[in-house]
């Protein structure tokens, strides 16, 4: 065995404590994120339901409001690009208009050419905006 003054003895000392270092920082934010989490009671029907265990990717963080059950990854528009297709009005050769059977609701829809594959014609399912691609006829 090696004596405290052998240096492989000391290396391994270092390591350990490294990896307590590397331990403790782990808890720390574990317990940070926890509190976060935590901070808002969960609203009674939240108690029967299993969220799922996310990690969001920067520069999305993980954010749960008062009334969601789950936490969900978020960040703000000007933060995250946020895409509303102001680009795609005028003369869009793809743009459609919502279908004729579309509800009330769909007044404004941005509807696109659908392109189907084989067996496949533009048709329109009930309580859809837009015409999409159905089984062939």
């Amino acid at each position: 065995s090696s004596s405290p003054s052998h240096p492989a003895h000391q290396r391994s000392i270092a390591a350990a404590m490294v990896r307590s270092v590397q331990i403790a920082v782990l808890l720390v934010t574990c317990a940070a994120v926890g509190a976060k989490l935590a901070s808002a009671p969960l609203h009674p029907v939240c108690h029967s339901i299993t969220c799922a265990d996310i990690q969001c990717l920067p520069p999305l963080e993980l954010r749960r409001l008062d009334g969601q059950c789950c936490s969900i990854c978020w960040a703000e528009d000007h933060v995250v690009g946020l895409d509303r297709h102001s680009a795609l009005g005028g003369n869009n050769p793809y743009l459609r208009d919502p279908h004729p059977a579309a509800p009330s609701s769909c007044s404004g829809s941005m509807c696109f050419q659908p392109h189907c594959a084989e067996g496949y014609t533009p048709g329109h399912v009930q309580g859809r905006c837009c015409e999409t691609c159905v089984p062939g006829r």
